[in-house]
C-alpha cells in the first residue's frame, strides 16, 4: 500500500519532533482520516524527505516525529525554465500540475500583452498563491521531491530579463516563425528556457523583444496547440531528448 505524502520544510531540521502547520495538519486530520502511530512520507520540497510518525493530535495541530534518516536526492538534469502566460484559471492549473509532474524546474510567469480579458484585473498575487498549491499538490502525487520555484512579472521582457546572464539557451514558441523546432540543435548537457504565449500569441512587441534577447524562435509543429498544451509537450520531448522519461 503507498504511503501519503505531504510536504513540511520542518522534515529537514535538526529537530526530529516537529509541528505541522494548520492546512497541512487539517488534510491529515480531515481529508485522510490519520491517527496516531500512523506513518507519514514527509518531503521537505528541496530534495529531501523521510518517514515520520504522527505521536500528537489537537484541534489546531498534529506532531510528527522522524522516525527514519532523510533520504536526499539531487535536482534533475538538465534543468527546464519555463516563461510562461497567465491564462485561464483552470488551464492554468491543468497545465502547472503535468509540467511538475515532467520535472520542470522553474515556472516564470508574465502577463500576456493579449491577455484573456477575462483575467487582465484579477490580483497576481492571488493567482501565485493558488498557483504555489497546485505545485505542492502536484508533487505529492508524483512523488517529487523538489517544489519547483515560482516568480510573476507583469510583463514579458521583465520576465525573459530575469533569466539574462544565465547560461541557458531560450526558445520561443510561435506560429509564425519560420525555422521547425529540432531537438539535435540541443546540447543534451546544457539547461533550456521555453517560452510560451496565450491562446492569442505573442504580440508583434513581445516578438521583437525576444528577438532582441537572442531568443531562438520555434515553429513547434503547424497544428495549433492550446495554450496550456503546448508546454506540456515541448517539456516532455525535452525531458526525453535528455533521457530523463
Amino acid at each position: 500500500m503507498r504511503i501519503h505524502r505531504i510536504y513540511c520544510n520542518s522534515v529537514s531540521d535538526q529537530d526530529n519532533v516537529f509541528d505541522l502547520d494548520q492546512p497541512q495538519s487539517t488534510h491529515i486530520s480531515k481529508v485522510l482520516r490519520l491517527k496516531l502511530g500512523n506513518e507519514i512520507d514527509v518531503f521537505d520540497g528541496k530534495g529531501s524527505s523521510a518517514i515520520c510518525k504522527i505521536v500528537e493530535i489537537t484541534r489546531s495541530s498534529i506532531v510528527l516525529e522522524r522516525i527514519s534518516e532523510l533520504k536526499k536526492l539531487n535536482p534533475t538534469h538538465p534543468k527546464i525554465n519555463a516563461i510562461l502566460p497567465i491564462i485561464k484559471k483552470d488551464n492554468l492549473h491543468f497545465m502547472l500540475q503535468k509540467l511538475t509532474e515532467v520535472g520542470v524546474y522553474e515556472f516564470i510567469f508574465y502577463k500576456p500583452d493579449l491577455v484573456d480579458q477575462s483575467i487582465a484585473k484579477k490580483d497576481s498575487e492571488k493567482i501565485m498563491n493558488k498557483c504555489n498549491e497546485v505545485i505542492i499538490n502536484a508533487c505529492k502525487q508524483c512523488g517529487s521531491n523538489f517544489i519547483p520555484a515560482i516568480y510573476y512579472f507583469s510583463n514579458l521582457e521583465l520576465a525573459v530579463n530575469s533569466v539574462k546572464g544565465i547560461a541557458i539557451e531560450s526558445y520561443a514558441f510561435d506560429l509564425d516563425a519560420k525555422e521547425h523546432f529540432n531537438l539535435a540543435e540541443i546540447k543534451t548537457g546544457e539547461d533550456v528556457c521555453m517560452i510560451t504565449g496565450p491562446e492569442s500569441g505573442f504580440s508583434k512587441e513581445e516578438i521583437e523583444i525576444l528577438s532582441k534577447k537572442d531568443t531562438k524562435i520555434r515553429l513547434l509543429k503547424n497544428n495549433v496547440l492550446r495554450a496550456e498544451t503546448a508546454p506540456i509537450v515541448i517539456s516532455s520531448l525535452l525531458q526525453n531528448h535528455f533521457g530523463n522519461i
